[in-house]
């Protein structure tokens, strides 16, 4: 497969994009309603990752890097949204994005990556190197 993994840009909204976050939730937005979160997103520092083959989105991931008061002003990387079109699963596609995604926190001097998953989905993060860590909690505002 001929991959390429690179920083998610304007056109590359209607190459799959929303098909391939499907495979991970409901979208519901059309290519002009994802333009504008887009923006927004750059805006306020939140990096979307796409993984393409022969110019078509087959995979992505989100990266936000939170600067924090303790550890001496240390900075954690969020990873959220990791999505495989339906398609490519199972290729390899998601850990290359991950990896991907690791190294860029690395250089930019995070001292660690956090990540909410499903229970199914916690065997393919550890066999990266994630491990299990407290407990999430969520409120549905």
């Amino acid at each position: 497969m001929d991959l390429v993994i690179r920083e998610l840009t304007g056109p590359d909204l209607s190459k799959d994009f929303l098909d391939t976050l499907a495979g991970l939730a409901e979208v519901n937005l059309s290519i002009e309603e994802a333009m504008k979160v887009f923006q927004r997103r750059l805006r306020t520092g939140v990096r979307t990752f796409v993984a393409l083959n022969h110019e078509r989105v087959v995979g992505t991931l989100s990266l936000f890097i939170e600067q924090k008061f303790i550890h001496q002003a240390g900075k954690v990387a969020h990873i959220e949204d990791v999505a495989v079109h339906r398609d490519f699963q199972q290729h390899g596609i998601g850990s290359k994005l991950l990896r991907h995604a690791i190294a860029e926190a690395g250089e930019a001097g995070c001292y660690k990556a956090l990540l909410q998953c499903f229970e199914e989905r916690a065997p393919f993060y550890e066999r990266l190197g994630f491990r299990r860590h407290d407990r999430g909690m969520r409120l549905e505002l």
